[in-house]
């Protein structure tokens, strides 16, 4: 969503001017009224806030049409600024929030304190839409506002999911993996191309797949109708299903000189190569493939089942430098058609603009560190329009021998905040680290950013069925931010290192 599309209906819940009560007999207002107004619309001038009549008692009426308003924003802002003891501008407060859209509560100290208390005392158990602030300065109120801007910016996003609900072994794509680098592989690993040869020769043999929601990347698997609609309901986001055998045709159809010079971009960009120029070439065909399937559906994110496809022959090459090309230019390609850790992406872009690192890890206990890690990863951490991270181009970390992966060398120093969504159970975990290491290591993924973390207490708070394996993680401290956005999307929070 553009940001003049965002509609955020505004209201004052206080009292009248001459009765007795918080701020004081007397207060003016509607002088306070315009100032927030003016300071609102000079910071957000591309918001369409719809200002409402302030409520001084219940009038059923006068609530009713602001439950209108309400119903035809994207979220709203409720300012308590004063309180006299009537119980029905509590209870207006209370209906909004019932609305069920994102909600800042926002109240100024020693104005509305009895009324926001009250309102927040009765729905902060029910898991609606509310983040509370109390203040009393409007700048301190601009951040959250900012960041409710920032996730109402998502809704309308449409992601594509490429992912097989019936599994076929196509061979002739499989072992087509083989072929740019078979001299090597029969020199160096006689014995791979062996077992290869009798895996293929079996009819009956297929590799382990998922279909149902087994796997902890597949977890819209379980209820796909029921995620859709959580997906729709808390983030405004469409999940939409693509067909497979698309990627193929795309990549026919990719103009191979295109891919030449970006193959040539890569390599000497790198800080080594191990791949043969026919691997990286075929990496940047699917690059122009992806890129061209993602104009023609109109979408800028997608997230293709890779690790299936490429054991089930429905990709072609490996998809590894064409996801870290598409990041470059603001296009993400998320790995294992995982929808959890897509919409954590999106929730961290949007509030940091910057790429989060999507990856498995491991935990080394006794030394209190974390290896997060995935055979690939942005090499712009910092934004799109920041500095590139340096990287090497090396086979990728499973298949050992196959493929094109980019090893990112992660900014050691930096903090970093670690998040996963899990959209069935509404929740959102939290952990924080700082970078002390890139490690080298043949096994596993090939991006290997060490973290030291309160690995002990990650340990004792995990939740892998709501959670999984896979964590997105963001350079920066960011922890304020994703629990203040959390919060406005009614996701329970989870601090797994505390």
């Amino acid at each position: 969503m553009t940001l003049n599309k965002i509609k955020i209906q505004v209201i004052f819940i206080g009292k009248p001017q001459w009765e007795a009560g918080w701020p004081y007999l007397g207060y003016d207002n509607f002088k306070l009224i315009d100032e927030i107004k003016i300071r609102l619309i000079k910071k957000f001038p591309i918001v369409a806030f719809n200002w409402g009549t302030m409520i001084t008692s219940y009038d059923k009426v006068l609530i009713d049409n602001i439950k209108e308003n309400i119903l035809k924003a994207d979220g709203m802002i409720i300012f308590t600024i004063g309180h006299y003891g009537d119980p029905g501008i509590v209870q207006a407060g209370i209906e909004f929030i019932e609305c069920e859209k994102p909600v800042i509560l926002a109240n100024f100290i020693y104005g509305g304190d009895h009324t926001f208390t009250k309102i927040y005392s009765n729905i902060k158990d029910k898991n609606y839409q509310v983040f509370p602030l109390s203040s009393q300065k409007i700048e301190d109120f601009e951040k959250a506002i900012e960041i409710m801007i920032s996730l109402l910016r998502i809704r309308g996003t449409r992601v594509l999911v490429y992912a097989s609900d019936v599994i076929k072994m196509n061979w002739d794509v499989i072992l087509g993996l083989f072929n740019p680098e078979r001299k090597k592989i029969l020199k160096d690993h006689p014995e791979f191309l062996e077992q290869v040869g009798k895996m293929s020769g079996d009819k009956e043999f297929e590799f382990f797949t998922d279909t149902v929601g087994e796997d902890q990347a597949h977890q819209w698997r379980m209820d796909e109708i029921k995620y859709k609609e959580n997906l729709k309901e808390i983030f405004g986001i469409d999940m939409i299903r693509g067909d497979p055998d698309e990627i193929l045709e795309y990549y026919s159809n990719a103009n191979e000189g295109e891919a030449k010079k970006v193959a040539d971009k890569w390599t000497s960009n790198a800080l080594k190569v191990d791949p043969s120029e026919k691997t990286i070439l075929n990496s940047a065909k699917l690059y122009i493939a992806f890129k061209k399937i993602l104009e023609d559906k109109g979408v800028d994110i997608f997230t293709p089942d890779c690790g299936t496809f490429l054991l089930t022959g429905l990709l072609p090459a490996y998809p590894c430098m064409a996801f870290l090309e598409l990041s470059n230019e603001g296009k993400y390609g998320i790995c294992e058609s995982d929808m959890d850790s897509t919409v954590s992406f999106l929730f961290g872009l949007y509030l940091t603009n910057r790429q989060g690192f999507v990856s498995n890890h491991t935990f080394d206990i006794a030394n209190q560190q974390i290896t997060y890690m995935h055979c690939v990863a942005p090499n712009k951490l910092y934004g799109v329009n920041g500095p590139s991270t340096p990287y090497e181009i090396v086979f990728h970390g499973e298949t050992h021998y196959l493929g094109a992966s980019p090893c990112v060398k992660f900014p050691i120093g930096e903090n970093v905040t670690t998040i996963k969504i899990s959209v069935f159970k509404k929740k959102i975990s939290i952990r924080q680290g700082r970078i002390i290491d890139n490690v080298v290591d043949e096994k596993g993924c090939v991006s290997k950013m060490l973290v030291k973390s309160n690995v002990e207490k990650i340990m004792k708070n995990y939740d892998w069925e709501s959670f999984g394996w896979h964590r997105v993680t963001f350079i920066g401290d960011w922890k304020e931010i994703f629990i203040i956005g959390a919060k406005i999307l009614g996701l329970e929070i989870i601090e797994d290192d505390q």
